[in-house]
């Protein structure tokens, strides 16, 4: 019997890590490489999902030759996480009355 919960754990763990890949790495990626040019008008492009750039400052931003800013793609997926909540935060304000 313990090892069926291995390997019912190893499933799981599988599976979570496909679901990480999908929905934080893809989804999260792509509404912040829509989101975050258009909030900032174009002066912030988002770097590519598996790019491994340096030179970034604590804010995930580098200034690029043409007076751009390129964001990290790791504080890409924090703002697109932060779009949700405030999107969800306004659903629950405008329906709730809250």
């Amino acid at each position: 019997m313990k090892k069926v919960g291995v390997a019912l754990d190893a499933i799981a763990g599988v599976a979570f890590n496909i679901l990480d890949i999908i929905v934080v790495g893809f989804l999260l990626h792509r509404v912040a490489r829509f989101i975050v040019p258009l909030f900032s008008f174009g002066r912030v492009q988002v770097e590519d999902i598996y790019a491994s750039g340096s030179g970034f400052n604590w804010l995930g931003l580098k200034r690029q030759e043409d007076g751009r800013f390129l964001l990290n793609s790791d504080m890409s997926m924090v703002a697109a996480a932060l779009f949700w909540v405030l999107c969800l935060v306004a659903y629950l304000t405008v329906t709730r009355g809250f």
